[in-house]
């Protein structure tokens, strides 16, 4: 009579579909309210002007990103710029420069940083999106030389 109770207790656990049963993951992409999450192209190349990969000791360089996306879709956040030192046997010290600035209507921004000593460091320039908007987050990431 046990047995027979623990398995219909058993196949009504199953049944009912709790047992194996997964949630999201505790880190799952939230984007908008149905789920959707739009990539949007991040134009962060270093150029002549603009995030450029060599500049001179004092010299305050302008970091800029433009996101696009097709069709008439502006992505809404903030950019985010970090600068990190290189350490010499690899891997990156604190930040010594961090600054964060709202996108324009145009899906751009542009940070001015501040003069750096002599050295290599790693920029990582990050779009956040505003909250239940569409859009991912994008990270990019290049070595500025002061020289």
């Amino acid at each position: 009579m046990k047995k027979l109770i623990t398995g219909l207790l058993a196949s009504a656990v199953m049944a009912a579909g709790l047992v194996g049963a997964t949630g999201a993951p505790a880190n799952a992409e939230k984007c908008d309210r149905y789920g959707v999450c739009l990539e949007p192209n991040a134009d962060v190349k270093p150029k002549g002007g603009t995030n450029p990969k060599n500049v001179d000791p004092g010299e305050k360089p302008k970091f800029k990103m433009k996101l696009k996306y097709p069709g008439d879709a502006t992505p809404e956040g903030d950019l985010k710029v970090i600068i990190r030192p290189k350490k010499a046997g690899g891997g990156t010290a604190p930040a010594v420069f961090k600054a964060r600035k709202d996108l324009n209507k145009n899906g751009a921004a542009t940070i001015v940083g501040k003069g750096l000593p002599p050295g290599k460091y790693v920029v990582t320039l990050k779009f956040i999106p505003d909250p239940n908007t569409p859009w991912r987050r994008v990270n990019r990431q290049y070595t500025l030389i002061v020289k």
